[in-house]
């Protein structure tokens, strides 16, 4: 019998069995939460104690008494022997005293008793023979025990470590098995044990007697009983199933409890998403229609695949002419929409509108179709949507505000006033103040108020909490304070896209291809460059980008090209280019123009790069003014000043006044234009200071070549091995050729303080996302689940794992595991 991770406690026993072969005889008492392996640990004991030649002796607890051969007395066993008692916890008073008179002389004896029993299981009848014995406790596998035991199994807790559980895993009949093991366990307490399984990750005990049907104290004290025989814990005053596998399972198998746990549930006034979770799973009847119906609004908001089902089992219920389906058919349309399913949701809507509802209903069907049109970044069929409504009167509230954010998409500043002003008109209703803020936000963002985009994005997330809940403004909202927070280069934004993210991927849209951007951009900006790619890999891994395709490219030409992988950057340069970018993609124009000039320097053609930087500065180049940003800019002012243009390169610095107040960026430029070195030091050191290695690696990099012209070696190597630490971080190995050129053109011999590239092997050859890889496979992780963790493709995670192997010379995912966890 191969046991797996209970190697000690096999050798445990064997030497207590050796010793008492020589007479050195003993008590040993095994202890265990149920199901955690004592029996086959006491069996694979026997098992080779008779292989080796020892005598063996196994002693039966026979149901329902607790009977065995020593409750009539001690047997006549021939020594030297093992004696093996399993499941001790059952046995009878008789047993126990018997058990008690033979350990008190059992020193001296050729003899071997080891007993197995849970743990807490009437603790104070055995303390006597706990005393007499030597106590061994059985704890739960370690991970690496668990994986071996089930390669199928992920992480050791899907079913806490306990073998039993882990030998049924893949069983069909799984949930049978589980419950009715669970069930013999908890006896009197198995009602009790369901409803703490319903209840799901942790329940008052309150609860748990309202839901059971009993009183507080007695649930108290069934609490206890199941905690004793390791089905449940209770911390605080909130208990819960012990293992993950145990809850599911037996709240599978007490499916039919759930209409009754709903009704509980609902009149303690619990949340209405946890009633909800019984009541997709319950027959839905006169209650329980009535019940929905009434919580529709609530449950939309934040609404997944289940309270679609729900609600469709709502309205199928009713009778087609009963006055609630239309509103409970609108309720499922949103639903459908908040959990994803956007094209269902603009049927659904369609279909819906064709029967001409009510204004209410038909209000809600339109923004709903408002919502999924501005979502995807398509102004034009928003407004078109809206138009029907509009000629009827002025928009309702919420159709003025979604009018509104439609005309700002354009570009119209005119119409959106107007939409805003007659959204306004109800500032009362919560939701469409939201809405307002927003909107309000996005224009103070173009107009570089910073600050007070922030003070109307933090009332609409005051509002949100406590007035009204828009999933679509909730995350537009997060969002729009990751732009700005960017803009502003606070590295919170990193925060701030990480809380978003899954509403964005449960909405989809446009919202998810532009978080991807927004994430891609500032790990951009902040050096972060493996993250960066892992972003535009996800983005453009997406069905449609909305738009966003021209800048996730971008990003990645930027990168590459700095890294020197020149190939992959002209291609995702010329897909940058042949994307046609609409919506909110329009503003980042820029970035696309500056990775045309960038890919035209590599490409030598400075003429060509110069002539992009003069385009912006006298016509806008295809970026406009209003939209632009200082930051964007610093690459074209570094290109004319390569290219020897120092006068285009201080005009576009002053026009980068009229669109920035950032002046560190502004010094930067005039200092690199007047060749000024103490002054791009300077620059270099607040850029590092304000988490912007990029900006800084440049600066340091220009005050190197300067300093270099200016025949100061000594300080023009100490430049730019600042330069160098921050590129070689981001892997910018072009850039560090560039520099090394240029200063060796200017008489500076680098010798062994030249480029510093990253090692091939070892630890220190690895980048930082590698890194994030072998740290979440050490935990166990499949490259599914890493994948899904790290937001990129599961064939990208297929390469790191790939070429992480080969740089720490392993040969598998459990040694890379073992290495990681010998290094820490």
């Amino acid at each position: 019998m191969t046991l797996h991770g209970r190697h000690e406690s096999l050798r445990f026993l064997a030497e207590a069995a050796s010793a008492a072969m020589v007479g050195q005889g003993a008590l040993v008492m095994v202890r265990a939460d149920p199901g955690l392996g004592v029996t086959s640990l006491l069996e694979a004991h026997l098992s080779a104690m008779r292989d080796s030649g020892l005598r063996g002796y196994r002693v039966p607890v026979l149901p329902p008494e607790g009977r065995t051969p020593l409750s009539a007395g001690t047997p006549e066993w021939e020594e030297p022997a093992l004696v093996v008692i399993d499941d001790l916890h059952r046995a009878d008073d008789e047993t126990l005293l018997a058990l008690h008179d033979l350990a008190e002389g059992i020193y001296g004896r050729p003899l071997l008793i080891v007993t197995g029993r849970h743990r807490g299981v009437a603790p104070d009848r055995f303390a006597g023979l706990d005393r007499l014995g030597i106590v061994h406790d059985l704890h739960p596998l370690d991970e690496d025990a668990v994986l071996a035991m089930r390669p199928d199994v992920a992480r050791a807790g899907e079913a806490g470590g306990n073998p039993w559980l882990l030998s049924r895993i893949t069983a069909g009949d799984r949930a049978t098995q589980v419950s009715a093991w669970a069930a013999g366990l908890a006896g009197a307490d198995v009602d009790l044990l369901r409803c703490a399984a319903l209840l799901g990750e942790s329940a008052s005990v309150d609860e748990l007697a309202a839901v059971s049907g009993t009183t507080p104290s007695d649930a108290l004290t069934a609490v206890a009983r199941l905690s004793a025989r390791g089905l449940v814990q209770e911390r605080s005053g909130e208990v819960q199933v012990r293992h993950p596998v145990v809850r599911t399972d037996i709240a599978t198998t007490s499916a039919g409890l759930r209409g009754s746990v709903a009704r509980a549930l609902a009149e303690r006034d619990a949340p209405v998403a946890r009633i909800a979770d019984h009541l997709a799973h319950a027959p839905m009847d006169a209650w329980a229609v009535r019940w929905v119906a009434e919580h529709a609004e609530q449950l939309t908001a934040r609404s997944s695949p289940k309270v679609v089902r729900l609600l469709e089992s709502a309205v199928a219920a009713l009778s087609p002419g009963d006055p609630r389906v239309p509103a409970l058919r609108a309720a499922r349309t949103e639903a459908l929409l908040w959990s994803g399913s956007a094209e269902q949701a603009r049927r659904a809507a369609a279909e819906i509108l064709l029967a001409q509802p009510d204004p209410p209903v038909r209000h809600r069907l339109l923004a709903v179709l408002g919502i999924i049109a501005n979502g995807e970044f398509a102004p034009g069929t928003a407004l078109s949507v809206l138009e029907p409504e509009r000629r009827n009167g002025k928009l309702p509230a919420r159709l003025a505000a979604l009018d509104a954010y439609a005309h700002l998409l354009t570009g119209d500043l005119e119409a959106t006033a107007r939409a805003v002003a007659e959204a306004s008109e109800a500032a009362d209703e919560p939701l469409v103040e939201v809405y307002l803020c927003n909107i309000r936000a996005i224009g103070q963002c173009l107009a570089r108020d910073y600050s007070a985009a922030l003070e109307q994005l933090d009332r609409a997330s005051v509002l949100l909490e406590v007035s009204a809940y828009e999933p679509a403004q909730w995350l537009m909202s997060r969002l729009l304070r990751a732009v700005v927070q960017n803009l502003e280069e606070d590295p919170a934004v990193m925060d701030t896209i990480d809380q978003a993210r899954p509403v964005a991927r449960s909405i989809g849209l446009g919202f998810l291809p532009w978080l991807h951007t927004i994430a891609a951009v500032a790990a951009l900006k902040f050096g972060e460059w493996d993250r960066a790619l892992a972003e535009v890999d996800a983005g453009l891994a997406l069905p449609h980008q909305h738009g966003m395709a021209g800048p996730l490219h971008a990003v990645a030409a930027t990168i590459l090209v700095n890294r020197g992988d020149l190939p992959a950057g002209r291609e995702h340069a010329e897909l940058a280019d042949q994307a046609v970018p609409h919506g909110v993609a329009t503003f980042y124009q820029p970035l696309m123009t500056v990775t045309r000039a960038l890919l035209a320097g590599v490409d030598g053609d400075l003429g060509r790069a110069v002539k992009i930087v003069r385009d912006v500065v006298e016509g806008g180049g295809g970026m406009p003014t209003d939209r632009s940003i200082a930051p964007v800019c610093v690459p074209l002012v570094r290109i004319a000043v390569a290219g020897g243009e120092r006068d285009l390169a201080r005009r576009l610095t002053e026009r980068m006044l009229e669109w920035s107040h950032d002046d560190s960026t502004i010094t930067y430029c005039r200092s690199l234009i007047a060749d000024d070195v103490d002054e791009l030091l300077a620059a270099a050191q607040a850029f590092a200071d304000s988490s912007a290695p990029l900006a800084a690696a440049q600066a340091a990099q220009d005050a190197a070549v300067a300093l270099a012209a200016a025949g100061r070696s000594d300080a023009a190597k100490a430049a730019y091995s600042a330069a160098i630490d921050k590129f070689a971080a981001m892997a910018a190995h072009r850039e560090i050729d560039r520099t090394a050129a240029h200063l060796r053109a200017h008489g500076v011999q680098l010798g062994a303080s030249g480029p510093r590239r990253r090692p091939k092997h070892g630890w220190d050859s690895l980048t930082g996302a590698e890194m994030r890889v072998v740290e979440l496979v050490a935990q166990g992780l499949t490259n599914r689940e890493v994948a899904e963790r790290l937001v990129v493709s599961v064939r990208t995670v297929d390469s790191h794992v790939s070429r992480v192997l080969r740089k720490l010379g392993c040969s598998s995912r459990l040694e890379l595991a073992v290495k990681h966890r010998e290094r820490r």
